[in-house]
């Protein structure tokens, strides 16, 4: 045996193009309603159109584009049945997972739990928003691995980036920044203590708060009119 490093891969360009438009898309540059067009995205990109398609495509299936035949793609923008469909789900998945999590023997490592909650305050303090965001993804991600079921971190991250897209806006709310980093203190505090019914009902309590507040957010940049069922 030679003993050879393996050579790392390159990132594929279709990977790239993905995190690209992912990012465009989080970052409210890529606006709903508005028609892309994929040949204009990819000179843009400076590639060729098939990796941009196959960014798309899995952006579609996250269900943050929808493909418009023979016109081009538009950004998803969520109605009221969405918004209630996606909480819904995370109401069952991470409260069921807090709940697991502060009823285990011996207790979970928060360790990586706490690092997300300071680097929300420091966010928070500085009006970073998009830091705040990924801090806050991390938060629920890690408390769904900390479960070790590997289903409830596939469903956490499968809808990780419509809930960040949902709330970037929320937080655009004064003083729903500062109002997360409580309740999700809250959280922890009960894992911690062992309350496993506390740390449901806390989880449940957060994701209710950031659902309404999703809603006033979107209902405002509709000018007060309702959101669309």
């Amino acid at each position: 045996m030679s003993n050879l490093k393996s050579i790392a891969q390159p990132v594929s360009l279709s990977r790239l193009a993905y995190n690209a438009l992912l990012k465009s898309i989080l970052s409210g540059q890529m606006h709903p309603k508005e028609i892309y067009n994929e040949m204009l995205l990819a000179k843009e990109l400076g590639i060729s159109r098939t990796p941009v398609r196959e960014a798309l495509l899995e952006l579609s299936v996250q269900g943050l584009v929808t493909f418009l035949p023979r016109k081009g793609v538009i950004v998803n923008q969520f109605k009221n049945k969405d918004i209630n469909e996606i909480f819904e789900v995370r109401r069952a998945i991470e409260g069921r997972a807090v709940e697991k999590l502060a009823s285990l023997s011996p207790p979970p490592d928060l360790g990586d739990i706490e690092k997300t909650l300071y680097k929300q305050r420091k966010s928070g303090d500085k009006g970073d928003f998009i830091s705040f965001l990924d801090a806050d993804r991390d938060y629920h991600v890690i408390l769904s691995k900390l479960t070790g079921n590997s289903r409830i971190v596939a469903i956490s991250e499968t809808l990780r980036n419509m809930i960040h897209l949902m709330g970037t806006r929320a937080l655009m709310l004064s003083g729903r920044a500062e109002e997360v980093i409580n309740e999700h203190e809250l959280i922890v505090k009960a894992i911690r203590s062992r309350e496993s019914r506390k740390a449901r009902e806390s989880m449940n309590d957060h994701l209710l708060k950031s659902e309404l507040a999703v809603k006033e957010a979107y209902q405002r940049k509709l000018g007060g009119e309702d959101l669309e069922e």
